[in-house]
């Protein structure tokens, strides 16, 4: 990993799926990890590979290591991963959107943790490349955590959110199996970056349940669970943790080494050097458009959904800034990839998926001329 010489555009992975069916796409994912061969299954790899080229194509196809699609809702980072739990597994109920524990170990047989989205993309990796004139995609993968479960779990039940070591570890195990069977790799198709996506660590409300001291048991219990999901990435490849909030210093005893953190996140320069990690620079927002302070928001949605949104795509002045002053606080050396801060999935408003894609087209020109200016 060390010594690269550019430094490649990836993002986090959910995207405004505007005009799909819904309920079609899961049902399609669900048949594909199932090894169904039906309709729904055709026309979710057809939807899932074309929002996966655009993505691509933006992101530059021979600059980029993309994660696969994510959907924001009937499939979020989520019910991805809880979903099969309810279809082949124990433990766990769901009524409409809520799942609930039943008390019991929840379970997985492992050969039921697949993710869809990289079946699809196996599938059709080579006319992908073939189209785009690639050698191989080299792609993200992401799944979502164990404590992020957990945390999804007590609220849909209207539990107030606590540390269970149970639940950790049974869903611990369910990730492995996940992050393993992701390793999905051919000729045209090669995994770059694992990533495993915690947001709810050390935010507003869950942040009181650790103490970022080597004490502290429910911590030192979670990084032990997380250095046992990391077990079943191959070493060689970047080994991501996406989070909203900066990382406890104890957080460097877990055996990841790419942090994928929001806009704000802060870390100290020495603390990535002394633990041997490394930092994906975020110089993209995902909250929303860019709406001048003053401006009238009725009139700025009005003309979004007119078609006349390019006043509020994101300033390629910002992200050449964001990019310079990364590169600055951290070095080339620790700064491999910048993209987004975190997914865009929310951006499902009318021309919001156009907005995505052009947002993402001017990140890839200003890593691009970055790269350029540093020959």
């Amino acid at each position: 990993m060390k010594g690269f010489s550019s430094i490649r555009t990836t993002d986090v992975g959910s995207f405004p799926l505007i005009n799909i069916n819904a309920t079609r796409y899961a049902q399609g994912a669900a048949d594909t990890e199932d090894g169904r061969s039906t309709n729904d299954a055709d026309y979710f790899t057809h939807s899932h590979n074309m929002a996966f080229k655009q993505k691509l194509t933006a992101l530059g196809p021979h600059l980029s290591t993309p994660s696969y699609v994510q959907s924001s809702h009937t499939r979020d980072m989520v019910n991805q991963f809880l979903d099969p739990i309810i279809r082949h597994g124990r433990g766990l109920q769901k009524h409409k959107d809520n799942y609930l524990w039943d008390g019991s170990t929840i379970q997985l047989p492992p050969n039921h943790a697949n993710i869809a989205e990289l079946i699809a993309l196996k599938q059709h990796a080579k006319t992908l490349c073939q189209e785009l004139e690639l050698d191989c995609i080299r792609y993200r993968v992401c799944v979502t955590g164990p404590f992020e479960l957990l945390t999804r779990i007590w609220r849909s039940m209207g539990v107030s959110s606590r540390y269970d070591t149970s639940l950790i570890e049974a869903f611990s195990t369910i990730v492995q199996h996940f992050m393993q069977n992701s390793n999905v790799e051919t000729k045209y198709l090669k995994p770059e970056i694992f990533t495993l996506e915690e947001p709810s660590i050390g935010v507003t409300g869950v942040g009181d349940l650790f103490m970022d001291t080597e004490t502290d048991e429910n911590l030192s219990h979670l990084i032990t669970h997380w250095n046992k999901i990391f077990s079943a990435t191959p070493q060689q490849h970047y080994r991501g943790l996406h989070l909203h909030a900066s990382p406890y210093h104890q957080l460097a005893r877990a055996n990841w080494n790419l942090l994928e953190a929001h806009l704000h996140v802060i870390v100290n320069r020495e603390w990535l050097m002394d633990h041997d990690k490394y930092i994906r620079a975020a110089i993209m927002r995902t909250d929303g458009p860019t709406i001048p302070p003053n401006a009238d928001l009725k009139t700025v949605w009005t003309q979004i959904q007119s078609g006349q949104y390019h006043p509020y795509l994101q300033p390629r002045t910002d992200m050449q800034k964001r990019l310079h002053t990364a590169i600055q606080r951290y070095g080339t050396g620790r700064t491999p990839f910048a993209g987004p801060e975190c997914g865009l999935g929310s951006w499902d408003w009318k021309h919001g998926d156009t907005m995505v894609l052009e947002n993402l087209t001017r990140l890839r020109d200003v890593v691009s001329e970055f790269n350029t200016n540093r020959k």
